[in-house]
């Protein structure tokens, strides 16, 4: 299925377009507001321009962090499309009092209706991702999340610019405010074509916002992987709102240039993130792919330190302001803007597996309250990252450039940090760098593999990284079982062994590391995680099959479990097989990006499990070579 096909679904078209238009209404509003204030002089409370753009940003985020978890709590227990067609239609009353707010140049009733649009988009934020794995099937996941981030950023920016454009142009308020309430009333009607999503009536929704707030926090903490994931997409937002709150002033007051300058960057900030959540999603094959994580964290850092080493490259002394034309004409100006493309191109690697990964291992019944967990410590960072900035400036007198330099080195420290603390994020990216640039993986019969509960994977031995091409292989994190001499290499035990990898012996060698295998295997079959052995014992050193030893038996009487059968093809006389010649002949001898192919047998019911069965079945899944 092409990525395009499935926004002719009416199971996603719904929710796609209600949360599209939305981001464009809120965003048409706010930069309305901060337009009339800007170029027409009003004021609200007597603050600066600039002050009050700030107090605009802390205006909107505040509901995210004070009401989020109820939020969270009222989408699992109620039908999420009903709660969503409520919310629209709060929409319409909201826009209304805006409009009039508009027409009658009130700034105070302004300010109160953005409240009111910031209140009903904190309850909408955990009911659109929270809605998405009840829509779609879980191979739709990453390209449905990579089309919601992709319209959420060019409705935000197409709502940036029209709010901007309407207020200089002179459109009168009338129509400006016409053009609100219309949006919000055809976000209602997609809200009502929007499949039901029943929730849980189980789940108590608290009166005390806080209670649930901290309850949900502590939710967060339950899955360490979904933890840190939420922590990466935070401070992805945190880096994205200083480098949004930068634009304006970066360009005016350090690159001397006009406003025009600031909307040109914006506009490419948002194509850029758009663009690169839609090739996340083509690099992803369907499933979700965490390698590409690591990928979006270096370019973000690197794009970042190249925009801070550039500082001003623009020509000086012109004696007027750049336009935007002009500026992106000038070989500084197109510097400048294909760092901001490429910082934002490689963002979208960087969120939408993160945000997959939230829905995907997040238990149902708690989804949207995690989601809401998200959105809670979302808004956390961005405040925190505003107000360092303003020190930063203020305080310590650091310019753009320098601030710029500074977010890549701490971007590229938590990126470390996070990583050590899931390794599994660098073993895939690992695993895709092995299956993508060395060799070509096409991978046959994968929905054979359980999409959840307790499995067993069994898979002939050709090379040293079989392993990683399972793991690439398979949608789900994986256990694999290590004879304890590779598990035990100086340098990499500690991955492997934050990766889950159980060392193995014979009972002959360490009687003891062998009981302790078991343990383990019988530990996270219980708990309902994936394992996979290569029963040979050791790699081919021929090309040809071994016999496949009975461990896998025991581990299927010790805790009774479907075995599937999966052939490695292809990796025979590869760079990381044991073909004789030598690693460096093997080389020069088989072309890079060589085809390999893995296939997934029918899953085995744990009493016909043989390990002599198991051996003919991969055998014929192979075919003659192997």
């Amino acid at each position: 299925m092409s990525s395009l096909s499935l926004l002719g679904k009416k199971r996603f078209s719904g929710i796609f377009w209600t949360q599209s238009v939305g981001a464009f209404t809120d965003n048409f509003f706010k930069q309305t507001l901060l337009a009339l204030i800007a170029h027409r002089g009003l004021s609200f409370m007597g603050l600066p321009e600039e002050t009050v753009g700030q107090l605009s940003g802390a205006i909107f985020m505040a509901p995210y962090f004070f009401l989020s978890a109820t939020a969270g709590q009222l989408a699992d227990k109620y039908d999420k499309a009903g709660i969503i067609r409520n919310l629209k239609i709060l929409e319409i009353v909201f826009a209304v009092i805006a409009a009039i707010a508009i027409w009658k140049q009130n700034m105070n009733w302004c300010v109160v209706s953005l409240v009111f649009f910031a209140i009903q988009s904190a309850f909408f934020g955990p009911l659109k991702y929270g809605i998405l794995p009840q829509l779609l099937e879980p191979e739709e996941l990453v390209t449905g999340n990579a089309w919601v981030e992709t319209s959420t950023n060019l409705f935000i920016l197409a709502g940036t610019i029209l709010g901007t454009e309407f207020v200089l142009r002179g459109v009168p308020d009338a129509a400006t405010g016409g053009l609100l309430v219309a949006i919000s009333l055809l976000g209602f009607f997609f809200s009502t074509t929007i499949p039901a999503a029943p929730g849980d009536q189980a789940v108590k929704v608290d009166n005390n916002p806080f209670v649930p707030t901290w309850h949900t926090l502590k939710l967060l903490g339950q899955k360490r992987s979904i933890l840190n994931s939420v922590l990466g997409i935070s401070w992805f937002w945190a880096l994205g709102m200083v480098m949004l709150g930068a634009f304006p002033f970066y360009t005016t007051k350090y690159l001397h240039c006009s406003l025009e300058v600031s909307t040109l960057l914006f506009m490419i900030f948002s194509v850029g993130v758009a663009a690169g959540s839609m090739l996340c999603e083509r690099l992803s094959y369907g499933r979700l792919e965490l390698g590409l994580v690591p990928f979006g964290s270096i370019g973000i850092s690197a794009f970042l330190l190249i925009l801070g080493v550039l500082g001003n490259p623009l020509p000086q002394k012109l004696g007027h302001e750049l336009s935007g034309l002009e500026f992106i004409q000038t070989p500084g100006g197109i510097a400048i803007s294909i760092c901001v493309f490429l910082f934002c191109l490689f963002s979208g690697f960087f969120i939408v597996p993160l945000y997959t990964l939230i829905q995907q291992r997040s238990d149902a019944d708690t989804r949207a309250r995690v989601i809401a967990g998200n959105n809670i410590i979302n808004a956390l960072f961005m405040v925190i990252a505003a107000g360092t900035t303003a020190i930063a400036q203020g305080k310590l007198g650091m310019t753009y450039p320098q601030i710029f330099g500074a977010l890549a080195i701490v971007n590229l420290a938590v990126s470390v940090y996070i990583y050590t603390l899931i390794p599994e994020f660098t073993v895939r990216f690992i695993a895709y760098l092995i299956t993508h640039f060395l060799y070509r993986l096409k991978v046959v019969g994968e929905d054979k593999i359980p999409d959840e509960g307790p499995v067993v994977l069994v898979a002939n031995h050709v090379s040293f990284v079989d392993w990683l091409i399972v793991m690439a292989t398979v949608k789900r994190p994986v256990h694999f079982v290590m004879w304890y001499t590779y598990f035990n290499v100086p340098g990499l035990r500690f991955l492997f062994k934050s990766a889950g990898v159980i060392p193995i012996s014979s009972a002959r060698l360490r009687p003891k590391i062998l009981g302790e295998a078991f343990g383990s295997i019988k530990r996270y079959l219980d708990e309902g995680e994936v394992i996979c052995i290569f029963p040979e014992g050791a790699i081919t050193k021929n090309g040809e099959l071994c016999k496949f030893r009975n461990g896998i038996e025991k581990i299927v009487e010790q805790t009774p479990v479907p075995v599937v059968p999966m052939a490695l093809k292809g990796l025979w006389g590869g760079n990381f097989s044991r073909h004789k010649g030598g690693f460096f002949r093997r080389v020069t001898r088989r072309p890079l990006r060589s085809k390999i192919e893995v296939i997934v047998g029918d899953p085995v019911a744990p009493e016909d499990v043989k390990a002599e069965d198991l051996q003919h079945r991969v055998a014929e899944l192979g075919g003659d070579t192997l």
